[in-house]
C-alpha cells in the first residue's frame, strides 16, 4: 500500500513540474537549456535531474565520473526536489586534480537558503544489487569526509508488484509475459514461463535507468520495412506504463528500450534454474565465532554512520537486512570490509537472518 501512495504522488509532481517547466529552449526570463538536457524552471543547463526516484541524465553521471577517473576536466550540474517542489542544485567541477562540490539551497523556501562550496579529493561509484551511488571523498569539512553525490535506488522488494508484458514481431505476435506466467512464440504456441527473481531485480534496475515511468519520445520513427515491434507494459503496484516503439528508431530513448527487449527476450530463451544462487553483499559488523555479521543494501557513506548508530539501537530500527554469515574464516577479513557470498541453502530468519557461506570473497 506505502508502494502505490508513493507511485501516485510521484505520477502527481510529474505533472505538477511539467506545468511550471520552461517548454522553449530560450524565454522572456532568459532561462536555456541544452538540447535533450532535462528542463527544471529557474536553474539553466541542468544534467542530472533526480525527481523523487525518477532519473533524467544517469548517462551524464556516469560520463563524469569515467572524465574524473581519466583525469579529464569536467563539471555537472544535478538538480534534485524537495517534497514541495523546489529545486536544490549541486554543481561539480573536476579540474584534473580536485573535485569542487557547491551545495546551493537558495531556491529552497523551506530550507537554509545558504550556498556551500566544499574541496573534494576523489569520486568513488558504489554498485549494489538493489542500489548505485557516487560518492565524493576526502572532503576535509564534512564528516566521515564524504559527499553523497547522487543515489539511484531500484530495490524491486520494496514494490507491492512489479511485473511486465513484453509483445514483439513484424505484427506483435510473439508475448512474453511475467503476470501471467506465461510466453507466447511466433508459430503461436503457448509455454509457462518463470522469471528468476534475480533477473528481474536486474530488469527493474535497468527500466529504473531508462527513467521507464517518464514520457518518452519514441514510437514509430521508422518506415523500414519488417521492422520489429515493440510493446511494452509495465505493471507497478497498482498502476501500469505501456511503451511502444521499433526496432529501427535510433533515439536515445529507443535504443535503450531495445536492449532492455532483448534482454527480456535472451533470458526468457534460458533454462531457469529450478533453485537459484541467493548471494548477498554488504559490509562487515561484526566478527565472532566463524561468524561474519554483515548489513546489506547500504553505501559506504551509510556504513560509517551505521556502525556508530547500531551500537546504541536495535537491527529492528533500520530498514537494512542483517545476516549472519556462518562456516567463515574470519581471520581473513575486517571490520568494514564489503563482501559477496554465495548462500549454501538459504537465509533463516530476520534481522538478522543466519546463512551458510558455499564461498565468500572480499570486494575492492
Amino acid at each position: 500500500m506505502k508502494s502505490m501512495i508513493k507511485l501516485l504522488y510521484y505520477f502527481i509532481l510529474m505533472l505538477l513540474l511539467a506545468s511550471c517547466n520552461t517548454q522553449v529552449t530560450e524565454n522572456g526570463n532568459g532561462e536555456s537549456r541544452s538540447p535533450g538536457k532535462p528542463n527544471v524552471k529557474g536553474v539553466d543547463d541542468v544534467d542530472v535531474l533526480n525527481t523523487h526516484g525518477g532519473i533524467e541524465g544517469i548517462e551524464r553521471m556516469q560520463r563524469f565520473y569515467e572524465d574524473m577517473k581519466s583525469g579529464v576536466q569536467s563539471d555537472l550540474r544535478i538538480v534534485f526536489y524537495t517534497i514541495e517542489g523546489d529545486p536544490i542544485v549541486k554543481d561539480l567541477k573536476y579540474d584534473g586534480e580536485s573535485l569542487e562540490v557547491k551545495n546551493d539551497s537558495s531556491r529552497d523556501a523551506y530550507g537554509s537558503g545558504e550556498i556551500r562550496t566544499i574541496r573534494c579529493g576523489q569520486l568513488i561509484e558504489e554498485v549494489n544489487p538493489t542500489n548505485t551511488s557516487y560518492i565524493a571523498t576526502d572532503c576535509k569539512d564534512l564528516p566521515y569526509e564524504m559527499d553523497e553525490i547522487l543515489k539511484i535506488e531500484y530495490n524491486m522488494s520494496q514494490q507491492d508488484l512489479f511485473e511486465i508484458e513484453l509483445k514483439y514481431g513484424e505484427n506483435l505476435e510473439s508475448e512474453i509475459n511475467t503476470k501471467s506466467g506465461e510466453i507466447k512464440k511466433e508459430n503461436g504456441k503457448t509455454e509457462p514461463f518463470y522469471m528468476t527473481e534475480n533477473v528481474k531485480q536486474e530488469l527493474y534496475k535497468r527500466l529504473v535507468f531508462a527513467n521507464y515511468l517518464d514520457e518518452k519520445e519514441i514510437g514509430a520513427r521508422c518506415d523500414r520495412p519488417n521492422a520489429i515491434e515493440y510493446n511494452l507494459k509495465v505493471y507497478i503496484n497498482g498502476a501500469n506504463k505501456e511503451i511502444n516503439w521499433k526496432d529501427c528508431d535510433e533515439s536515445p530513448d529507443g535504443v535503450k528500450f531495445t536492449k532492455i527487449a532483448k534482454y527480456i527476450i535472451e533470458e526468457s530463451e534460458k533454462i531457469q534454474p529450478e533453485k537459484p544462487e541467493v548471494i548477498v553483499q554488504g559490509y562487515v559488523l561484526e566478527r565472532k565465532n566463524n561468524t561474519l555479521l554483515i548489513v546489506e543494501e547500504l553505501n559506504k557513506l551509510e556504513y560509517e554512520w551505521m556502525k556508530d548508530e547500531i551500537k546504541q539501537m536495535d537491527m529492528n530500527s533500520f530498514i537494512f537486512d542483517f545476516t549472519e554469515l556462518e562456516g567463515v574464516s574470519i581471520e581473513e577479513f575486517q571490520l568494514g570490509d564489503k563482501i559477496r557470498a554465495t548462500i549454501d541453502g538459504s537465509i533463516i530468519g530476520s534481522k538478522p537472518g543466519r546463512a551458510k557461506v558455499k564461498e565468500i570473497k572480499k570486494m575492492d
